[in-house]
């Protein structure tokens, strides 16, 4: 939770910090590079941590096989309970209230079209992914093998202050808008209703996967409940005895496929299936690296469904998996 804190407490810094520009009549539009450069730092980061862990490059047969459908099936159960949740409530596929007569193209401007997340940003963000983890695999790891200590905490780092620094850019440029108040009261009990669609549709639909393919109901709640979160709920897997380390390393690759498949897919499902679809594909990583691809894929009134999407996630990971591994 401390690092929750911490990127909260930097968009807010941004938040209020855009605001007082902003009542100076200051432009602020190079806010929109500046993320997007954050973003693939950050994305290249992230692409070397994982060429250099064995678990990741070591164990792409079979496994991988298992935590690549499992992603599917939970990304899809995502998604069709926030599209299910959405219709409901008598939203387009853009986040407004439909009203008699409305086609569901009214709900898109000309602006959300200039904030989507163009072709080249995406080829951009999938290549520095890919460059960075086959550096790490065939340069780093095989290499520098004296370093490696040392390296996986300054990345570590490295990933903590360009989060930071990407949660300032995303705060600031929602604090430029002068919208995000505003949008709060709109959406009203809607911020919640998403986040729990996108919770349930996962896990009944990725501990169905789980099941199917030989885990116990115990492993595929605790591997569903993962949310993209990589760094946690593979170690409390682990930490509950030998004769659950297979899960652990499909609960590692389900988790890291599926923050990555957010930071690909996002740009490019978002105005075929949804704007507020998309914010259930990633997990956790829909609060944090994911929230300004949403933000630019979409709309930024969007962002308030990804981050309560991700916080969301990230308390029901942290409380939940501990305790169902503990039975």
């Amino acid at each position: 939770m401390g690092y929750l804190v911490l990127y909260w407490s930097f968009m807010i810094i941004g938040y209020i910090v855009a605001n007082r520009f902003a009542a100076r009549g200051i432009f602020l539009g190079w806010i929109q590079k500046a993320m997007m450069i954050t973003v693939y730092v950050l994305c290249f980061v992230m692409g070397l941590r994982m060429g250099i862990n064995e678990q990741v490059t070591s164990n792409l047969g079979s496994l991988g096989a298992k935590a690549f459908i499992i992603t599917v099936f939970c990304v899809a159960g995502s998604m069709v309970a926030i599209f299910a949740v959405r219709k409901i409530l008598g939203m387009d596929r853009y986040g407004d209230i439909r009203k008699s007569g409305d086609s569901e193209i009214s709900g898109l401007s000309s602006e959300d079209k200039e904030s989507s997340l163009d072709i080249k940003s995406t080829v951009i963000i999938i290549s520095v992914v890919a460059i960075g983890l086959v550096l790490g695999a065939l340069v780093l790891a095989k290499k520098y093998q004296a370093i490696m200590p040392e390296f996986e905490s300054v990345s570590a780092t490295s990933l903590t202050v360009l989060l930071c620094i990407l949660l300032f850019f995303v705060g600031f440029d929602l604090g430029a808008s002068g919208e995000i108040l505003l949008n709060l009261k709109k959406v009203g009990f809607k911020a919640i209703a998403f986040p729990v669609a996108a919770v349930i549709g996962t896990l009944v639909a990725g501990t169905a996967a789980c099941m199917i393919m030989g885990f116990s109901l115990k492993e595929g709640t605790a591997i569903s409940m993962g949310f993209g979160w990589y760094t946690y709920a593979p170690v409390v897997i682990a930490g509950a005895g030998q004769q659950y380390m297979i899960a652990s390393a499909v609960s590692f690759m389900h988790n890291v496929i599926r923050e990555t498949a957010g930071i690909i897919l996002i740009p490019i499902l978002a105005k075929k299936t949804g704007y507020l679809e998309v914010t259930g594909i990633p997990g956790v990583a829909a609060m944090d690296i994911c929230m300004p691809i949403v933000e630019r894929s979409c709309r930024s009134d969007t962002v308030i469904y990804s981050f309560a999407t991700g916080l969301l996630m990230c308390i029901v990971t942290s409380v939940c998996t501990p305790l169902i591994m503990s039975l």
